[in-house]
């Protein structure tokens, strides 16, 4: 009888000694998986970078035609943006584009979760992929909201650039620019304070599973 009990722990201490091997592969793989999810993370950073230069000078001719004189039409279409709005969408293309591949390359984990025995890495591991899908959403949003704007702009300074037009409408147009921007705000905020937590959630995980 002991010479059974015994047998059974050292199947037991066996199959806990595997799970804690599996795991610990799991762990790894999924830090390479990871690895490289940031680096399309650090272009997308970049690339938020050159767009809010570029979205910067954008705004400054945008404010500098609303203090002219909406009859001086010559002073006003030297200050169309068009170039730069150009840049802008082709800035917002890249960083939607290094977004989305960081996003699948990251999704790739799932399958490594699966297999993950320990109940607690699990849950940290699930809890990543929801903070994931969540910056996800959000920063579809601000890419929709983004398109929006430009549109709204495009369409701002093509009526500046007739030699005639509707006051009424370059108000509504500015109304709808400015909701917009604030609405870009609070979003990047949004986004900002859930990468913060999947941050800390990715580091407390990588803690359990002993991975540096």
């Amino acid at each position: 009888m002991k010479r059974l009990v015994f047998l059974v722990m050292i199947l037991g201490l066996f199959t806990f000694l595997s799970g804690c091997q599996s795991d610990h592969k799991q762990a790894a793989e999924i830090h390479e998986k990871m690895e490289e999810s940031a680096s399309f993370e650090e272009k997308f950073v970049a690339n938020q970078k050159q767009l809010d230069d570029t979205r910067k000078r954008v705004q400054e001719i945008y404010q500098d035609v609303q203090s002219l004189d909406f009859n001086d039409i010559d002073a006003i279409k030297q200050r169309v943006g068009d170039h730069e709005l150009s840049m802008e969408k082709q800035q917002l293309n890249e960083a939607e584009e290094n977004f989305q591949t960081a996003y699948s390359k990251l999704m790739a984990i799932k399958e490594n979760i699966e297999l993950i025995q320990d109940e607690d890495q699990k849950k940290q591991t699930t809890k990543l992929v929801t903070l994931m899908n969540s910056r996800k959403k959000l920063m579809e949003n601000f890419f929709d909201t983004y398109r929006n704007q430009l549109k709204s702009q495009s369409s701002f300074f093509e009526h500046l650039e007739q030699d005639k037009f509707e006051l009424d409408k370059l108000e509504g147009e500015i109304d709808v620019i400015n909701e917009d921007s604030l609405h870009m705000s609070e979003v990047v905020e949004q986004f900002n304070e859930i990468t913060e937590q999947y941050n800390k959630v990715m580091i407390d995980y990588f803690k359990m599973a002993d991975i540096s």
